[in-house]
Formats: C-alpha cells, structure tokens, sequence
C-alpha cells in the first residue's frame, strides 16, 4: 500500500476504532521520535481518536506549535473538548488567545477561543472568561473582524452552561444581536459576582 493511502486509511480507522493498541504505540513512538514529517497531523488524530487519554502528555506537546498551526489547533480540540483536561494548560490556551504571529489563519487562535468556553464550562477562571469578553466586545485591534467576535460570544454562552448547540444560535423570536448583549451582559454579571466572592 502506498504510504499516502495508508495515512488516508489511517484516519479512517482511527474515527471507526480498527486501529489496534499495538499500531497506536508504534504511531505514537514515530511522532515522539520525531519521524512523522508531513503527516505529523494525521497521525496525532489517530493517536488521540483511537489511543484515547492515555496520550495526554504526548498531545499536549503541540499545544504551542508554530510550525503547522493546524497541529497546534488540533491539540487544542482534543485536549479541551473531547478530553475535558483544558483547564490543566490554560497559559497555553491564553497564549494562543494573543494571536500569536505565526498562526497566521488564525486556526490555533480559533481552537482556543472554543477551547476556552470548554474550560470555562467546566469551571470558573477569571482570566480566561476576561480575555473572551474583551476579543467579544473589543475584537483584536487591527484584526478587528466579526466572525471572531461571533466565535467569543458562542464560546461565552458555552462557558455560561449553554448546550454546545444551544451555543451556536439565538433561541427563535431573539435577534442574534439581542442575544449577544445578553450572553455577554451575563458574562460580565458572573465575573463581577466571582471576583467579589474571591
């Protein structure tokens, strides 16, 4: 089988689960030894998707990677939404919500920005909570853009209990700027009733 077809297949078998223990340890050992090249991505995915938790330490490596900011994105997905350990790397999760210079298209930054209202799902964290407020009421200076914006109003809804689909639109009969003013009127009235409590 040529090797670009068996990455393919890998990432098919890692979302079905037929990728065997003893195949996620050797992909596993590749990337630690630093032999995984271009296909880097693809083989964190199927490590992640079929060698499960067990792999934390090894994922979040790449948490901070500037030389392919999908892996750096990836990591950050994993880590904060399908393992739910976000909270341990949150200074991570704060650098990457600087938009850092090499995460050009903004892939990692976006990961986080979800990655944090996962967090903030899951327990309270002043700084975290201040700094999607800011993005959502401020935007990034330069980089000021609305779909950006969208991003940290939906993952402060999810940060403030909301459903993961609940967190994605108005509900009917409210315009999405109403419901904007209100997630982020809420956010502010949390942190507010934190902070004095700490």
């Amino acid at each position: 089988m040529a090797h670009d077809e068996y990455v393919r297949q890998l990432t098919a078998r890692a979302k079905d689960g037929t990728i065997p223990p003893r195949e996620v340890v050797e992909l596993a050992r590749t990337i630690s030894e630093g032999r995984a090249g271009r296909d880097l991505y693809h083989l964190l995915y199927a490590v992640a998707r079929a060698g499960g938790p067990a792999y934390e330490p090894l994922i979040a490596n790449y948490l901070i990677y500037p030389e392919d900011p999908d892996v750096s994105a990836l990591a950050v997905q994993v880590l904060t939404g399908h393992w739910r350990v976000g909270a341990k790397y949150r200074e991570q999760i704060l650098e990457l919500l600087d938009s850092p210079e090499w995460d050009e298209s903004d892939e990692a930054f976006m990961a986080a920005v979800s990655g944090a209202g996962e967090v903030l799902h899951d327990g309270f964290d002043a700084e975290l909570l201040r700094t999607l407020l800011r993005l959502a009421e401020e935007g990034r200076g330069e980089y000021d853009d609305d779909l950006m914006r969208r991003f940290a109003v939906e993952a402060i809804a999810r940060a403030l209990g909301a459903s993961y689909a609940q967190s994605l639109r108005p509900p009917e009969g409210v315009t999405r700027s109403e419901w904007s003013q209100g997630v982020l009127g809420a956010a502010r009235d949390r942190l507010h009733e934190m902070t004095r409590r700490h």
